[in-house]
């Protein structure tokens, strides 16, 4: 997984606002949205058909129900800039693979996101999410878990708590307390064998050893002997495993330069090892290529109000009326990926 590709109304980009992202939750995103700012989606429903969890926690993969990740993706891509459909599918199946940064951890919650049948209002409802234009720059803030922060003209707030985090002023929505460092480390391996780097101006920690794989000179590899793969992502961010072949339901894997085995059933419900061309991949089919950590060979579709994407490696095709939404739409330039209407700037 990675981060975005730096929309600044987007989780994923380090340098937008919401590589901070927080967002007013309940009663202060009502007020937040009623005194001006524009709500995700504003042009939604407004009763929405689901709760938020309010001590959610990261969900173990086996625990994930496809059908919710599809519904939820679809949400999160539609809604919230940047990543897009499939690798919003992507990064809900693989959250446990990456440090807890906002855009790992949006699966605490799925069933809120994927039942709300509410469009856009849900990243609200459910997030406590909301962008609001501004013309002047503002200082990030927390007030208990809420975090506001500003960026390319935008505002926004998250609820870090609805995602298990905690709200830190400088380092945005946080696991523990946050340890600031200049980008000048080297990562190092942490004394329980996980990846620790330097991200924004803090220190963040990527599972491995948890994993069972290994930290060498604070990189995530695997157990085998040495290999080669063709794959630039870093290793920091996420465990990002290279697959080359299947030897049955298990994935052989390249990662950090060391050969590594991956049971794929342990991945996902009725995962198996797929293979597509000259991948090779853990997912629920064949279909299609799921989306990689920065792009998807086909990222969605568009037909009438159905919504067509890779589900980690099944073809979903979602009505968007089903998830509350009028519409669908791929354009960049009007702000529309996917269900529509999406998220607006007032």
């Amino acid at each position: 997984m990675s981060s975005g590709s730096g929309g600044s109304t987007s989780f994923g980009g380090t340098d937008s606002v919401a590589a901070g992202g927080g967002a007013a939750g309940g009663d202060a995103a009502g007020a937040n949205a009623a005194t001006g700012g524009a709500r995700a989606g504003a042009g939604g429903p407004s009763v929405c058909h689901s709760e938020p969890d309010l001590t959610p926690s990261l969900p173990a993969p086996g625990a994930l129900d496809p059908d919710l990740v599809a519904r939820a993706a679809a949400v999160l891509g539609s809604c919230i800039p940047d990543d897009g459909v499939a690798r919003n599918a992507t990064h809900l199946w693989f959250e446990h693979l990456g440090a807890p940064r906002i855009y790992f951890r949006l699966g605490e919650q799925l069933d809120c996101l994927a039942n709300a049948d509410c469009g856009c209002s849900a990243v609200e409802h459910c997030l406590g999410l909301v962008y609001r234009a501004t013309p002047s720059v503002c200082a990030s803030s927390c007030n208990g878990d809420v975090f506001t922060g500003c960026g390319d003209e935008t505002e926004l707030t998250l609820n870090c708590g609805r995602l298990g985090l905690s709200c830190d002023q400088g380092a945005n929505c946080v696991a523990e307390a946050a340890v600031a460092c200049d980008g000048s480390q080297v990562s190092t391996c942490s004394a329980q064998g996980e990846v620790t780097f330097c991200d924004d101006g803090f220190l963040r920690m990527t599972p491995c050893q948890a994993l069972g794989d290994r930290c060498v000179d604070g990189k995530c590899t695997g157990p085998g002997d040495a290999c080669t793969s063709d794959s630039s992502f870093s290793q920091l961010e996420a465990v990002t495993p290279v697959g080359t072949g299947c030897a049955g339901g298990t994935l052989q894997a390249c990662l950090g330069g060391n050969t590594t085995s991956i049971d794929c059933a342990t991945q996902g419900p009725g995962f198996n090892c797929q293979s597509l061309g000259d991948s090779f991949f853990c997912g629920l089919a064949a279909e299609c290529m799921p989306a990689d950590n920065y792009s998807s060979p086909k990222a969605a579709s568009c037909d009438g109000t159905t919504l067509s994407f890779c589900n980690a490696g099944r073809l979903e095709h979602l009505d968007c009326t089903a998830l509350g939404f009028t519409g669908c739409d791929l354009d960049r330039a009007l702000g529309h990926y996917g269900c529509t209407p999406g998220a607006t700037l007032q």
